[in-house]
C-alpha cells in the first residue's frame, strides 16, 4: 500500500519532468494545470479525513483553473509518515497535506521531524478540547480529579505521543500538580474516547464536539473545557481554575507543502483555501460535523505556529 501511495503522489510530477515542461517559473505561472494531491495524514474516518475529503472538493471549486484535487490517505507514525513523504516531494504545488498542530510539534522538539523545511500555506479550522469522565464516576470537578491524583497516578487514554490529546493531557496534569499514566495503543480516536466509558481509564481529553456526543449518549460527563470561557454552563474552564495556558490549547488544521514552494503558488493555494472555508457549503458541513472553521492565510498561519511553538517550549518539561 505504501508503494502505491508513493506512485500516485509522484506520478504526475515525474511524468511532467520527463515530458520537459519548461522551467519551474513557467510551471508556477500556469499553476495549477494538473491534479493536486491533498494528503490526509491519517487513515479513513475521523476528523482529519473529513477535512481532507471536504476541502478537496471545495478547493477544486475555488482554484483559478479547474483541475482535480484528489484526497489521499497516508497514515502512519501518528501523522508523521505523510509529512516525511511530503518533504521529499517536488516544490510544485501538486502535493499538499493537512498537518496536526500542536501535536506534531512535539516531534520537532525531539529532533525527529524538520518542520521548518515545510511551506505553511493556510489554516482551515480550530477545535476546542474538553476533559470527560465516566457518567458513573465519582469525579465531578477538577478539584475531585486533583484529590484522586494526590493518592495515585491518574489514568488517561491517548491516541499517541504525536497527538493534541497527549499534549493537552500532559500540560493539564503538570499545571495541576498530579501524576498521569497515559494508556495508548488504541487503533483510533473513537476507541480512545470510549475507553473512559468502559472504566479502562479515569478520564479522557479529546475534541469537545466528540465529548459532547458522548455526554449526550449518557455515557460520560464533561468536567473541564480547554477555553478561556466555557461554552457549557457549570463546566470549569482555564479561567475558573486560574490556568490561562490551558485556554490556548486547540486542535489546529493547517495545510502545508514541500520546502521551497514558489510564493505565487503559495498565494494561489492560500487564497483558494481561505475562500473555500468562507463558503456557505463549508459552514453547513462544519455545523454538521461539530467542528469550528478558523480560516488563516499564510501570514496568519505562521503567526499561529509561533504561538503554538512558544506554548510547547514553555511546557516542554511536562512532556518527558
Amino acid at each position: 500500500m505504501s508503494n502505491m501511495r508513493l506512485t500516485r503522489r509522484r506520478l504526475l510530477p515525474v511524468a511532467a519532468a520527463f515530458a520537459g515542461i519548461g522551467s519551474r517559473a513557467a510551471r508556477a505561472a500556469a499553476y495549477p494545470s494538473q491534479t493536486i494531491n491533498f494528503i490526509i495524514p491519517y487513515g479513513p474516518g475521523g476528523s482529519f479525513d473529513s477535512y481532507g475529503r471536504k476541502f478537496s472538493v471545495l478547493l477544486q471549486q475555488n482554484l483559478p483553473s479547474q483541475v482535480n484535487v484528489e484526497p489521499i490517505n497516508t497514515p502512519g507514525a501518528a501523522g508523521k509518515e505523510a509529512i516525511f513523504q511530503l518533504l521529499q516531494d517536488p516544490p510544485d504545488g501538486y502535493n499538499i497535506s493537512l498537518i496536526n498542530i500542536p501535536g506534531i510539534l512535539i516531534s520537532k522538539k525531539t529532533g525527529n521531524l524538520p518542520l521548518d523545511n515545510l511551506t505553511w500555506i493556510a489554516n482551515l479550522g480550530r477545535d476546542s478540547y474538553g476533559l470527560a469522565v465516566s457518567k458513573t464516576s465519582g469525579i465531578n470537578s477538577v478539584a475531585d480529579l486533583q484529590a484522586l491524583g494526590a493518592k495515585r497516578a491518574l489514568k488517561f487514554s491517548s491516541t499517541g505521543k504525536g497527538s493534541t490529546d497527549y499534549f493537552a493531557t500532559k500540560v493539564f496534569a503538570s499545571a495541576l500538580g498530579f501524576k498521569v499514566s497515559l494508556v495508548s495503543g488504541y487503533n483510533d480516536s473513537p476507541n480512545s474516547v470510549v475507553a473512559v466509558t468502559r472504566g479502562d481509564v479515569d478520564a479522557v481529553v479529546h475534541s469537545l464536539a466528540t465529548l459532547k456526543q458522548l455526554e449526550a449518549s449518557g455515557l460520560a460527563k464533561i468536567i473541564f473545557v480547554f477555553q478561556e470561557t466555557s461554552p457549557i454552563p457549570g463546566v470549569e474552564d482555564a479561567t475558573t481554575i486560574k490556568q490561562p495556558d490551558l485556554g490556548q490549547i486547540f486542535q489546529w488544521r493547517p495545510v502545508v507543502g514541500p520546502a521551497g514552494l514558489p510564493p505565487d503558488v503559495v498565494a494561489t493555494l492560500s487564497s483558494a483555501l481561505v475562500k473555500s472555508v468562507n463558503t456557505p457549503d463549508a459552514a453547513s458541513w462544519a455545523a454538521g460535523l461539530g467542528t469550528t472553521l478558523f480560516p488563516l492565510d499564510q501570514a496568519g498561519t505562521l503567526a499561529m505556529l509561533k504561538t503554538q511553538e512558544a506554548l510547547i517550549a514553555k511546557w516542554q518539561h511536562a512532556l518527558a
